[in-house]
């Protein structure tokens, strides 16, 4: 379990709100953190467009390996952050992921749709 020290640190390191960006990585990628008690989920979302109904579970397959491999270089970059900054190591237990796609514009003149693809993985931190 994380001190309170610990869990400032981390959230130092995880801080985008002022003066860091988000977007670092890619300026239409954006990763976000929230840690509850011992659970600390990252949230991989970036805008989409969808062309018909049928492209959502395409498009979910197509991005699976890229927020897949976004989020595990993330958490190497934590925890590489983490260990120089509190003296020891942080170790996470990948508790579950899961990828949801968010309609956020539709229209019934226009098969074009535009969407948030999400993948949120949370992991057990000690």
């Amino acid at each position: 379990m994380l001190n309170f020290r610990e869990v400032n640190i981390l959230g130092d390191i995880c801080d985008t709100t002022f003066g860091k960006s988000s977007t670092v990585m890619s300026p239409t990628v954006s990763i976000k953190t929230s840690l509850q008690d011992d659970k600390f989920s990252v949230t991989y979302m970036t805008i989409v467009n969808l062309g018909s109904v049928y492209e959502t579970r395409k498009l979910a397959e197509r991005h699976e390996e890229e927020s897949i491999k976004l989020i595990n270089d993330y958490m190497k970059s934590i925890k590489k952050e983490f260990k120089s900054r509190a003296d020891r190591s942080l170790k996470v237990k990948e508790l579950n992921s899961r990828d949801v796609v968010d309609v956020i514009t539709a229209s019934a003149f226009s098969p074009r749709r535009n969407a948030y693809y999400k993948r949120i993985t949370t992991f057990r931190v000690e």
